[in-house]
């Protein structure tokens, strides 16, 4: 796997944790949207955990 390939899959992971730990503060403490709508936070946390799955699985077959 090339350096900008594990950049890339690096900074989509980042990202993909940030997303859940937003989608969770939100569900248990309402901090950054006041607990506007505690579906799209499951939804952006399951969406979240799958992006994380298959970056984890791009790392594993690029070994």
């Amino acid at each position: 796997m090339t350096s900008g390939i594990r950049r890339l899959l690096t900074a989509a992971a980042i990202a993909s944790g940030v997303v859940a730990l937003m989608s969770l503060s939100d569900m248990i403490l309402g901090i950054p949207f006041a607990g506007f709508s505690i579906m799209m936070d499951v939804m952006f946390l399951v969406s979240a955990l799958l992006i994380l799955y298959m970056i984890r699985q791009c790392f594993v077959e690029s070994r």
